[in-house]
């Protein structure tokens, strides 16, 4: 049956949903919700796996969050992640280790939060993303990237690898910042930070819905970053991937359009990009 949403960025496999697992993939299922649950480590994307090949609907991703490489800093609700670098084999084993891999991932650069020597630190990172690139050229999987503070110096890398298919996960940038991401070819994801309201004193042009204005429909995806990152209503509870429909709401509201078209839209591109069946 084809969904009516999907929620391309989720951690299901987390310890967020240890308790009620079953009840949160229950109303997905009730509301035809199909959600991509994302490794951020190498044994908690095998977790992932496990979780996608027994559940309907479910699919994952492979990959070390940049983070990891270089900050010690782990959430509770993720769990420990033991790995700080990965090779090309790692990431291609596990990939092929199942049908239901759809991606490499999540992977990328965050220059928020680095140590002392951050030339050092972001040297790491840009390694290990080169990395991810290349299982995912050998593997013909997209990238799932998590990009926080090197919009730009992202854009630059794909370019360099010539390797753009994927998506940019949570992303809150500037239209200027998304633009040339998306003449790469790579898609966009909103989720529900694009609800809240604008942080004190920042510039209204600079909100995220000014960009989803103006991304083009078909390189549009929705998600949720559940367990994190809950849409209003929801704003400060636990997230779950069924909230994914705020999101649509919000994001119909914004371009003035039917949630129909942006439902349609972005399951069609999410089933497209990532060969969801």
């Amino acid at each position: 049956m084809k969904p009516y949403l999907v929620d391309t960025h989720c951690h299901l496999h987390f310890r967020s949903y240890d308790a009620d697992r079953a009840l949160v993939l229950n109303t997905m299922e009730e509301k035809r919700i199909w959600g991509i649950t994302i490794g951020t480590g190498l044994a908690n994307s095998a977790e992932a796996i496990r979780l996608a090949e027994r559940t309907d609907g479910i699919w994952a991703t492979v990959g070390l969050h940049p983070s990891h490489t270089t900050s010690g800093h782990v959430d509770e609700d993720e769990g420990e992640v033991p790995e700080h670098n990965v090779t090309v084999e790692q990431l291609v084993s596990l990939a092929r280790s199942s049908k239901k891999v759809v991606a490499i991932g999540e992977c990328g650069l965050d220059f928020y939060r680095l140590p002392d020597d951050r030339e050092a630190a972001i040297k790491i990172q840009e390694e290990v993303f080169k990395t991810h690139i290349e299982a995912a050229k050998q593997c013909e999987l997209p990238l799932v990237i998590h990009c926080r503070e090197a919009l730009g110096r992202l854009a630059q890398m794909l370019a360099e690898a010539k390797y753009a298919k994927g998506v940019v996960h949570s992303f809150t940038g500037t239209w200027e910042e998304a633009e040339p991401l998306l003449d790469l070819g790579m898609h966009i994801a909103v989720n529900g930070i694009a609800t809240f309201p604008l942080r004190k004193g920042q510039d209204p042009a600079t909100a995220i819905n000014r960009t989803i204005e103006q991304i083009p429909l078909e390189r549009l995806l929705l998600e949720t970053d559940a367990p994190w990152l809950a849409p209003a209503p929801y704003r400060g509870k636990r997230n779950e991937p069924s909230y994914v429909e705020e999101v649509c709401h919000h994001v119909a509201k914004v371009r003035r359009v039917s949630v129909k078209e942006i439902a349609e839209q972005t399951t069609e591109n999410a089933v497209r990009l990532f060969r969801l069946q």
